[in-house]
């Protein structure tokens, strides 16, 4: 953790393809609602309400994808002082946005 917080380099780019991979889930879910006709979404947490509302993704897993949205917020939100959050989820959460491809992948060839 100390050499992640000393290489603002890596951490920065760390950062910044966090955010961009959080922005691609968005993206996606708004892509399917969108083309399937589904009820718009108020918040993109709703995205994901919504896509399990339809069976596109499991409730098991709709808090962990709501709770990547949240962070993205965080991040963009409160810079300063997420070092902790950032590196735990370098760390330890990478295989959540593993989960949501492989649970879109899996709906798209049904």
């Amino acid at each position: 953790m100390e050499d992640f917080t000393e290489q603002i380099v890596v951490k920065r780019f760390i950062e910044r393809n966090i955010e961009l991979s959080v922005e691609q889930i968005i993206n996606i879910c708004k892509h399917l609602i969108s083309s399937l006709d589904l009820k718009e979404p108020e918040t993109y947490s709703e995205c994901f309400d919504i896509l399990a509302k339809e069976g596109i993704i499991s409730n098991h897993n709709l808090e962990t994808f709501k709770a990547i949205v949240k962070f993205r917020k965080l991040l963009i939100h409160a810079y300063n002082g997420m070092d902790d959050t950032i590196y735990g989820i370098y760390k330890k959460r990478l295989n959540d946005f593993r989960v949501f491809i492989s649970e879109i992948r899996s709906y798209i060839l049904k």
